[in-house]
C-alpha cells in the first residue's frame, strides 16, 4: 500500500525537476539566439567584409583585378542599414527561471549593486569592482549587449581610446567607426532612459563637446546619479 505523502512529495519532486529542465532548456535558446546576433553583426560589419576579400585574394590571385571594385562597393554602402538577423524558433525565449546574476527580477538573491555598462579603458572596470558591477561593451556587439543587457547606467572612459585596447583611438579626429559606435551606444542608453556619464579627465575634444548627463571621476558620483 503506497503512502500518499511520500507520492505527493514524488509529484512535486519530479515537476520541479520538469520546471529547472524547462528553465534550463530556455535558457540555452536565449543564449544561442544572442549569440547567432553577435555572429550575425560581426560578419556583417565592414572591417570582416574586407578581410574576407582579402583573404579571398590572397588564395585565388585572379581575383585582384576586381578587388578595387569590391571594396569600392563596401565603402559606399558602409552607411546602408542592414536587416536583423532572424532568430530561429520564432519568438524569443520567455524565462521561468534563470540562474545567472545578472538577472535581478529573481526573488532570491536579487542583484542590489550598481550596474554600470561601459566603454573602458584600462584599469576602469578594477576601479569600479568594489562599488558596482560592469558589463563591458566592445565594438562589434556593443550595440546588442547594450539593448538587451540589465543596466543602470551608460559609463564612456575618456581613457578607452588609449593604443592597444578595443576601443583604441576613441575620441581622436578621424576615428569615425568609433565615433558613430559610441553615438549609436548614446542613442539605444537615451531610450531606454539610462544615464549617461563621461568618466575621467581630460577627454578628448569630439567626447568633449558632447552633451552628457553627468560627469563622474568617482564610484561615488556614479550611484549618487540613481539617488530619487
Amino acid at each position: 500500500m503506497t503512502d500518499p505523502a511520500s507520492d505527493a512529495a514524488a509529484l512535486a519532486k519530479a515537476h520541479q525537476q520538469a520546471a529547472k529542465l524547462r528553465s534550463a532548456l530556455r535558457d540555452r535558446d536565449e543564449r544561442l539566439a544572442l549569440a547567432e546576433k553577435r555572429l550575425a553583426a560581426l560578419e556583417g560589419s565592414t572591417t570582416w567584409q574586407a578581410g574576407r576579400l582579402l583573404a579571398g585574394t590572397a588564395r585565388n590571385p585572379k581575383r585582384g583585378t576586381r578587388l578595387p571594385r569590391d571594396l569600392y562597393r563596401l565603402w559606399k554602402n558602409r552607411h546602408v542599414p542592414q536587416a536583423a538577423p532572424a532568430v530561429k524558433g520564432g519568438d524569443a525565449a520567455v524565462f521561468e527561471a534563470a540562474e545567472r546574476p545578472e538577472d535581478r527580477l529573481l526573488v532570491a538573491n536579487p542583484c542590489t549593486t550598481l550596474i554600470v555598462a561601459g566603454v573602458f579603458g584600462a584599469g576602469t572596470r578594477d576601479a569600479l569592482a568594489d562599488h558596482a558591477r560592469t558589463v563591458p561593451l566592445y565594438p562589434h556587439d556593443a550595440k546588442i549587449v547594450l539593448a538587451s543587457a540589465d543596466a543602470d547606467l551608460l559609463l564612456i572612459d575618456t581613457t578607452a581610446g588609449a593604443p592597444g585596447g578595443p576601443w583604441a583611438y576613441l575620441g581622436q579626429p578621424g576615428m569615425y567607426d568609433r565615433d558613430r559606435a559610441v553615438h549609436d551606444l548614446r542613442r539605444i542608453a537615451k531610450a531606454r532612459e539610462l544615464p549617461v556619464v563621461l568618466w575621467g579627465e581630460n577627454p578628448p575634444p569630439t567626447l568633449a563637446c558632447l552633451e552628457w548627463d553627468a560627469r563622474a571621476t568617482a564610484p561615488v558620483q556614479l550611484a549618487d546619479l540613481l539617488v530619487p
